[in-house]
């Protein structure tokens, strides 16, 4: 909701859609460096292979993601507000359209580390 509001404050200002997604992308690079998986980051090793797998699969399941990263790094990046866990599937995905889109843009960041 906080994006949508950004977004909108951004049309509002007659700026251009270049600017909104610009915008958008910023806060998702934010919460990247927050979450210390950006590049010589803290985990950025175990947030990159979670991130790939996102890429390519759409979904992790939730053993899945613990086995790869473990159950204290696990619970970090989840509380960290890039990734949620659907507990009807108990699959991982990214915590909202814009963050994928972003990983997407910025694949270098992820790859094989």
């Amino acid at each position: 909701m906080i994006r949508l509001q950004s977004v909108a404050n951004e049309i509002q200002k007659n700026r251009t859609f270049e600017v909104a997604r610009r915008t958008v992308f910023s806060d998702a690079k934010r919460q990247l460096l927050s979450a210390e998986v950006l590049p010589h980051r803290r985990y950025h090793k175990e947030g990159a292979v979670i991130i790939r797998e996102l890429l390519k699969n759409g979904t992790v399941l939730w053993d899945t993601f613990y086995d790869l990263v473990g159950a204290n790094i696990g619970d970090k990046l989840l509380e960290a507000n890039i990734f949620a866990l659907r507990f009807n599937s108990e699959e991982i995905t990214f915590l909202s359209t814009v963050m994928k889109r972003y990983c997407e843009g910025n694949s270098a960041f992820w790859g094989g580390n």
